[in-house]
């Protein structure tokens, strides 16, 4: 019987759903998967060593984005999904518009700003960076802080005072300025991949707010055409993604565009609404991979 363990960073929350499926495909595949909440305790560094407060086993599920524990697994030969480093590029998103931009991704133009180490900032810096996305972008634009998830920490602004007053607030913190592409407000495209292949796909609305991923939206199931396909292929093949959810947006022209990538993708509404095991597709190939080592 293969040994896993689930390491979360806070109580179930919103991943208590993920869980409970993989605890019950781990039961009909003969796993004995346990689950451990990263509180504080978990390792240490000591005379240069490495202390880990973990039992050893076969695999981690890893649902948080603590990437120095992460690191500090790997180093001890634990086999770690997601890496280290994959969930380093996708949390950090303005690191995913570059990582990608270098791949040749397309993604909807982005700018981010200096990172300014102050408790205050001028008036003047504020303003060339404003006018900088003026120069650059048509208005509305969207401010996303480069470290949030479930839709916070991203922003509508509809012309050059807002953006001038986005970066007073958040001017010693990362962020991103990125085009808003009108075709594809309140609606994205959530592309599940495994082991570098696509499982399947479904379309997110939200009728109410710009972000299709916050507060209540419907799914229904979006087969990708051969363009879609392709985009998200290339885009699993180029990280080598083992598991993650990519989403994208479409512009008027139903070209695919790179919204962002999520390393520990919720699969919820995605299993509901087609039907697919993710939770099984997953372990499965977790168990395969490690067989190979």
């Amino acid at each position: 019987m293969k040994q896993g363990i689930i390491i979360l960073n806070q109580t179930l929350g919103h991943n208590e759903y993920k869980v409970n499926r993989f605890l019950e495909e781990a039961k009909l595949l003969n796993i004995d998967l346990k689950v451990i909440v990263n509180d504080g305790s978990l390792f240490s560094i000591i005379n240069g060593d490495i202390k880990l407060n973990i039992p050893k086993c076969d695999f981690v599920i890893y649902l948080d984005k603590d990437i120095y524990l992460a690191t500090a697994l790997e180093k001890a030969n634990y086999y770690v999904i997601n890496s280290s480093e994959f969930i380093r590029i996708c949390d950090d998103k303005a690191l995913t518009s570059v990582v990608c931009a270098n791949l040749g991704i397309d993604a909807p133009k982005t700018i981010t700003p200096p990172l300014i180490y102050e408790t205050e900032i001028s008036k003047d810096r504020v303003n060339i960076f404003t006018n900088n996305v003026s120069k650059n972008f048509s208005y509305p634009v969207i401010g996303k802080l480069s470290f949030s998830s479930l839709g916070k920490g991203v922003y509508l602004l509809n012309n050059e005072e807002e953006v001038n007053n986005f970066y007073k607030k958040h001017f010693n913190v990362p962020f991103v300025i990125q085009e808003f592409i009108e075709a594809s407000k309140s609606i994205s495209i959530r592309v599940i991949v495994i082991n570098e292949q696509i499982v399947g796909a479904i379309k997110r609305i939200n009728e109410e707010d710009f972000r299709s991923n916050i507060g209540e939206n419907r799914s229904e199931i979006f087969v990708l055409d051969e363009k879609c396909y392709a985009f998200a292929a290339n885009i699993a093949k180029k990280l080598h993604i083992k598991y993650a959810g990519i989403d994208i947006l479409l512009d008027e022209y139903n070209n695919p565009k790179l919204c962002e990538i999520n390393s520990n993708a919720f699969f919820e509404e995605f299993e509901k609404t087609t039907k697919i095991n993710v939770a099984k597709k997953f372990l499965e190939f977790v168990l395969s991979d490690i067989r190979k080592d």
